[in-house]
């Protein structure tokens, strides 16, 4: 029941946009727990509105309590993101793997979903390169909290760090998350590496283990890209080893 009025308020959605948007509207689809029918009591509605012209009209909204989160691209957009190498590449590719097209006429979407379904190598590297660039930033921000001692800064930090060597380990891995809820469930399957990184999202650890798992999880995802051929900076050595 709760699948159905929430992809029901999606195809309505999809229905007022194609009366309001005429020519400007390309397609609609909804991605996420609706589109693979698995969304609960309390689960948004992620709509992709694609469209030639992007308005300000088109934004997130409640209706029934229920919250529609409108993620709006240009045709350009759109593409760039299947072809691409952002750095949170597993995630977009996600999406469009549990797209489910309501309004698709020029088969837009239908095609960007096969292309989410076979990514190349080189989009992996270069989003790997990227998300390891992100992460030895916030690096840097575990080391600096550790070095002055402060237990709750280094907290936070080491959660940042974290999410962004999540990302990196999986692009590494060539790994599409299915839903981003089980991130750091998945992350586990890849050893020492991914154990460590889920301790510092997940454990409240002293300053010494802190800087010791942080570092360890550094090492081995340095490895782990030289291994895969991912072209990187020369980064400050990591000081630790798992």
């Amino acid at each position: 029941m709760a699948t159905s009025r929430r992809l029901e308020l999606a195809k309505t959605l999809a229905g007022q946009l194609r009366t309001r948007e005429g020519r400007n509207l390309v397609a609609v689809g909804v991605y996420g727990s609706v589109a693979r029918g698995e969304d609960r009591a309390h689960s948004d509605v992620d709509v992709l509105v694609v469209v030639r012209r992007k308005r300000a009209a088109i934004r997130h909204f409640v209706r029934d309590g229920i919250l529609i989160t409108i993620l709006q691209q240009t045709p350009q957009e759109a593409r760039a993101e299947v072809t691409g190498s952002r750095g949170d590449l597993n995630a977009a590719l996600g999406g469009w793997r549990s797209l489910r097209p309501l309004y698709d006429p020029s088969g837009l979407l239908r095609k960007l979903m096969k292309r989410a379904r076979d990514p190349t190598e080189a989009q992996f590297r270069e989003a790997a390169r990227r998300a390891l660039i992100e992460t030895y930033e916030d690096l840097g921000k575990v080391r600096n909290a550790v070095d002055v001692g402060d237990e709750q800064e280094s907290r936070e930090m080491a959660v940042w760090y974290a999410g962004a060597a999540a990302g990196a380990l999986l692009d590494l891995h060539r790994h599409v998350l299915r839903t981003g809820r089980r991130a750091f469930i998945e992350i586990r399957r890849y050893g020492a590496v991914g154990e460590a990184i889920r301790r510092l999202r997940h454990e409240t650890l002293s300053l010494v283990e802190t800087r010791r798992v942080a570092e360890a999880s550094w090492a081995g995802l340095l490895a782990l890209a030289q291994r895969k051929g991912v072209p990187l900076p020369k980064f400050a050595g990591p000081r630790g080893s798992l």
